[in-house]
């Protein structure tokens, strides 16, 4: 990043939470770059006692088994993408119940933080397009332990799931306070 995203000063470095950061020094502006990041979503969808899986049709996990997930775009809110992904790779309409885990994820340049949500199946039989996805459906956790290459997260996600009763973890919070912005999800756990 060479200009300043808000004026498009060239940019300069200043001392910010201890460290050196490109900044731009243009009087007013206080743009100060913290890095790079994204944030991803994943859905451990239970139907049955079996949870869906999809299988990666693009590398470099071509192949691998894993909940359905992926990106949240800079406008859409978390629980709408989600829910997206979920049909998007998998055919299955699926509602968010409640968050079962939150990774953070180190990177140079782009951090990540990755949002598992529980949710419950809807409508739709699992079906994959051959491209993003090449296989789908719903497996056991017996059937997935005779499985190859079944990403570990995501084995650890079903398994927090199925352990846990739906409304355990942090559920989105309707009116609990007014945190004031459109697109704001507050997320906290029952009492």
């Amino acid at each position: 990043m060479n200009y300043c995203p808000r004026c498009g000063a060239k940019l300069g470095s200043k001392v910010d939470g201890g460290r050196e950061r490109p900044a731009c020094l243009v009087q007013g502006c206080g743009f100060v770059h913290f890095g790079d990041s994204s944030i991803g979503c994943g859905a451990v969808v239970i139907r049955d006692n079996k949870a869906l899986l999809i299988q990666r049709g693009i590398n470099p996990n071509r192949g691998a088994w894993q909940i359905p997930g992926g990106y949240v775009e800079s406008d859409e809110e978390i629980l709408s993408a989600v829910e997206r992904e979920v049909l998007e790779e998998s055919g299955v309409t699926a509602r968010v119940l409640d968050v079962i885990g939150v990774r953070h994820a180190v990177g140079t340049p782009t951090a990540n933080i990755y949002v598992v949500f529980r949710l419950e199946p809807l409508s739709g039989e699992p079906r994959f397009d051959g491209d993003e996805t090449i296989g789908a459906g719903y497996f056991s956790m017996s059937e997935l332990e005779q499985m190859d290459r079944v990403q570990s997260f995501s084995t650890w996600s079903i398994k927090r799931a199925l352990e846990l009763p739906p409304g355990c973890g942090m559920t989105l919070d309707r009116g609990g306070v007014n945190i004031g912005r459109a697109g704001w999800s507050l997320f906290g756990l029952n009492p």
